[in-house]
């Protein structure tokens, strides 16, 4: 026999604690983000370079004003560069795996799991490496319980190999869908964690990109 199938009533029709939505989902918000602010910066960027040394004209004189005021408008520019290469990281598709829940980038997730396992791995462990076991454990016993249903010439017994191959193909499926839940939670993890650095790198440019208009401005109205 294979055992009945295990109750799994917090696990939804994609696999999710309490049927939540999927974990890619905010994936795309996050990402939808980051492109909403590398637009920002580039608009910023392109009103630097094509209308700042415009609005100079005229009032730049001499060699020293003319070259601060080149230099502003350079780090100004570099540190809206800056920003754009870090928050573009942010977007370039990364791979990941269930081994990634075990590094240091996911600490808080692994907080969160150890705090309450069963509302990740339900009752198929308390670890991921459980919940894989139980996951090929159970297609196994379908699989076995399917030949041994093929060769059984009883009626009663070929019905309760029936029944026993229909609960292991639900465990089966149930321990899947919170395997595949639990990647997907990892993956939007690391994005997160990938804006978050993203952020403050966008931060730092933009420190340095007020630094530079500041130059410039100083330079442009400086009294001659």
């Amino acid at each position: 026999m294979t055992g009945p199938a295990l109750a799994d009533p917090g696990t939804g029709q994609d696999g999710s604690p309490a049927g939540l939505p999927s974990p890619l989902d905010s994936v795309a918000d996050m990402r939808a983000s980051a492109k909403w602010t590398i637009g920002a910066l580039a608009a910023v960027g392109a009103a630097l370079l094509g209308g700042a040394p415009l609005s100079a004209v005229g009032k730049i004189h001499g060699l020293g004003s003319a070259s601060a005021a080149f230099g502003g408008l350079v780090i100004a520019l570099a540190g809206i560069g800056w920003a754009i290469w870090h928050t573009t990281d942010a977007l370039l598709p990364i791979s990941t795996t269930l081994a990634a829940i075990g590094q240091p980038e996911l600490a808080g997730l692994r907080e969160q799991i150890q705090a309450d396992p069963t509302a990740f791995f339900g009752p198929f462990g308390s670890s991921v490496e459980d919940l894989e076991q139980q996951c090929f454990f159970w297609q196994t016993a379908a699989a076995k319980a399917a030949i041994r249903l093929a060769a059984e010439p009883d009626e009663i017994r070929g019905r309760q190999l029936v029944q026993g191959v229909a609960d292991a193909q639900a465990n089966a499926a149930n321990a899947g869908a919170r395997l595949r839940w639990l990647l997907e939670l990892a993956h939007a993890w690391r994005v997160r964690d990938q804006l978050r650095r993203a952020r403050l790198q966008t931060f730092a440019g933009a420190v340095v990109a007020a630094l530079g208009a500041v130059l410039f401005v100083a330079a442009t109205t400086a009294p001659q």
